[in-house]
């Protein structure tokens, strides 16, 4: 069985959608803008642990209602762990005044599993 594929035969069309999405790539870029995540601009990582399962969207409104506007969360795992990202804050005490923010409007326990501290000094030698 010989079985040939003219490969070749298809390269003007390849050629054509090859420009066509770097065309589209580069004007999505000035438009849209790069969205640079913690490790770039710098911040806060908190992660927390509930005993019960927990709505992210009731626990950003616990955030945004405490004046931390701007707060990533997600769900990290399963329904019970919650990751959140703060971009810009860094305190020796943010762990605990998040999780007395948050410890109100819970029904559990609430258990802090780690924070970080990430600084944007390798973000902004990789940019």
């Amino acid at each position: 069985m010989n079985l040939d594929i003219n490969f070749m035969a298809a390269r003007k069309i390849a050629l054509v959608l090859s420009i066509f999405f770097l065309f589209a790539s580069i004007t999505s870029l000035s438009f849209k803008q790069l969205n640079f995540g913690l490790d770039f601009t710098g911040g806060s990582l908190v992660e927390l642990h509930y005993l019960e399962s927990v709505e992210v969207d009731s626990v950003r409104a616990s955030l945004t209602s405490a004046g931390y506007s701007g707060a990533q969360v997600t769900q990290f795992g399963s329904t019970q762990d919650i990751l959140i990202k703060l971009p810009g804050s860094v305190s020796d005490s943010l762990g605990s005044e998040i999780l007395a923010v948050l410890t109100k409007e819970a029904q559990g326990e609430i258990q802090m599993n780690r924070i970080e501290y990430v600084g944007p000094q390798i973000g902004s030698e990789l940019r």
